[in-house]
């Protein structure tokens, strides 16, 4: 693990991962030290390290660490697909087991529930699907480690930019306006539980049926990822579901989960003998949550920019760039660039329902995106699956027809069948795109390969492969 270079300022990093599990020696390494230096408020380093090994991690100091590392901005029905998925799948299947038993049930926990909206926005939804309500014995939790977050939720009062991609109606079925904005209705307030708790502390109640842990996992190091892993698993009955934030995928033991892959997302689900897969299928929303207007308000700054994901992914700095993708696509969830970039993320690490599903979902937004393209060929080339490969190059080339990799690529393929003049006309291509840039320059986002670095490469393969007269 690589520390910042202030001794005081990697204790802190490594106190803050004993107590809480955020990864922040390794996710906020540049910006760490002005950080604690800014809380410590003049008492300095050493004062500040004290501080916090003196005090439990519901302590104001601690509280004030917490809300500075942690994304606390979201908005209700945060992620359609996860709601449409909820529910035209996952409550229906509920409702359909158990409506006729004495005391039908359900638990749902909402993990980092930040100030509310998630909770709040499962609760709405239960109570305009469920028509016999009064009869379910409903356990539905809202937990964060973030006290100031949890106080804002108790409240329960909302500003126009937590509605941004809601109906109109929403807020008038279950909200009033006052002063200081739009008050949640008691019908639905008194639905959910709120609780100040650190997630290691194990799950509020067991079994749970369905699990919302949404951008917590992009904190974490391995360790702490795979102990939230095992715990959620052994706290969800069986047949009950994860759905974790866009950002993310499970890490470890993924053959001991069930993964459905829905449109737009991909969510996971405790193996139970009777279930059957609902993977792949295309009925039409049962719920419609259009984007707010453009002029419903002004949008808060973004915590993070494409350009800084970016250069963490070409860093190999893997976690930092989930992170902050995670955060873009919070504000803006159609950015297309940075769910092609989290599939390359994906790809990487073997996930490869998620990274196809976030093509899908890029592709959705930007039909003409060529990295989209390229890497769809490129994880279909490592399926041996080469004339859709072919296919999915061609269609970034169609794009972008000076696309340096997916030249460079399709060059490789004619190279192997023999046809090595087509070959070593691509190539000549990829090296004039490449010749465009600066030569440090990175050729694509999906890559650290820089234009120099490809002009070589280039040049090794032309020499040892030129073609026939």
């Amino acid at each position: 693990m690589t520390h910042p270079y202030h001794p005081l300022v990697a204790q802190i990093g490594t106190l803050v991962q004993q107590r809480t599990g955020l990864a922040v020696n390794t996710q906020f390494r540049k910006e760490l030290e002005p950080l604690l230096r800014g809380l410590a408020n003049g008492s300095g380093l050493e004062g500040y390290l004290r501080q916090l090994r003196d005090s439990k991690e519901t302590s104001p100091v601690w509280q004030k660490l917490v809300y500075t590392l942690t994304i606390g901005e979201t908005y209700f029905f945060r992620d359609q697909s996860h709601f449409r998925l909820l529910r035209e799948h996952v409550l229906p299947t509920f409702a359909l087991q158990r409506r006729f038993s004495d005391k039908p049930h359900l638990s749902i926990w909402s993990a980092g529930c930040a100030t509310g909206e998630e909770p709040y926005s499962i609760a709405m939804m239960l109570y305009e699907s469920f028509p016999d309500l009064p009869r379910w014995q409903i356990k539905l939790f809202g937990t964060d480690l973030n006290a100031h977050a949890l106080q804002a939720a108790d409240v329960g009062i909302y500003r126009k930019w937590s509605f941004r991609h809601t109906e109109d109606g929403l807020r008038t079925r279950h909200f009033v306006e006052t002063e200081a904005g739009w008050q949640i209705k008691s019908h639905i307030k008194s639905m959910v539980n709120f609780r100040h708790a650190n997630l290691f502390a194990g799950a509020p109640t067991t079994p749970l049926d369905v699990i919302f842990c949404r951008n917590v996992l992009i904190y974490l190091e391995d360790e702490h990822i795979r102990q939230l892993e095992d715990m959620y698993f052994n706290a969800l009955a069986p047949g009950g579901w994860l759905l974790l934030g866009q950002a993310e995928a499970i890490h470890f033991r993924r053959e001991r989960w069930q993964t459905h892959v829905f449109p737009g997302t991909v969510v996971y689900q405790k193996p139970e003998a009777t279930i059957k897969s609902l993977s792949h299928r295309h009925t039409q929303p049962a719920i419609d949550i259009p984007p707010a207007p453009a002029h419903a308000s002004t949008p808060l700054p973004s915590a993070a920019n494409y350009p800084d994901a970016v250069r963490a992914f070409q860093k190999d700095e893997y976690p930092k760039a989930e992170r902050l993708l995670a955060e873009l696509l919070t504000q803006q969830p159609q950015h297309a660039p940075a769910h092609t970039l989290l599939a390359s993320i994906f790809a990487s690490r073997r996930a490869l329902p998620e990274a196809h599903a976030h093509l899908d979902q890029a592709l959705r937004i930007d039909p003409l995106a060529a990295d989209a393209h390229y890497l769809r060929g490129m994880l279909l080339l490592e399926e041996n699956k080469k004339d859709e490969a072919r296919k999915a190059l061609d269609a970034a080339l169609y794009c972008r027809p000076l696309h340096p990799l997916a030249l460079l690529m399709m060059g490789n393929m004619h190279a192997q069948v023999g046809e090595l003049k087509r070959a070593h006309r691509l190539w000549e291509k990829a090296r004039d795109a490449a010749a465009a840039l600066p030569p440090s320059t990175p050729v694509s986002d999906l890559s650290d390969l820089t234009a120099s670095g490809l002009d070589a490469l280039i040049g090794h393969r032309i020499h040892d492969k030129e073609p026939k007269p």
